[in-house]
């Protein structure tokens, strides 16, 4: 597995292939419910987290890095594997990671 903070933020070819297959416009209003489940997924993540739910943790850090790599949100996503691995030395880093990611997404289209 490589190294989460080497990855970039965004992966503009997923991002630019989503909004060419949808239009910008369809784009944008599809942004809206990914930034939610990304939302959901994070706050998920964290309750697991501070319950010590290990299994809940890794299962919601799995589908937090595939919902934020669909979106090209590239160095979320690998945070998101290494959590799903059992990294939780860098739990630490979702918030940060997780706001800039949804701040870049935000800007796309």
């Amino acid at each position: 597995m490589s190294d989460w903070k080497t990855a970039p933020e965004i992966d503009e070819a997923i991002l630019n292939t989503l909004v060419s297959a949808v239009g910008a416009e369809a784009f944008s209003a599809m942004k809206v419910q990914f930034i939610e489940d990304l939302k959901s997924l994070h706050l998920a993540y964290q309750a697991a987290s501070d319950a010590q739910n290990e299994s809940a943790a890794r299962e919601t850090a799995h589908a937090l890095k595939g919902a934020a790599s669909n979106i090209g949100l590239a160095r979320l996503g690998a945070l998101a594997a290494s959590l799903e691995h059992g990294q939780v030395e860098n739990a630490s880093e979702l918030e940060p990671v997780f706001s800039s990611a949804l701040n870049r997404l935000n800007e796309v289209a």
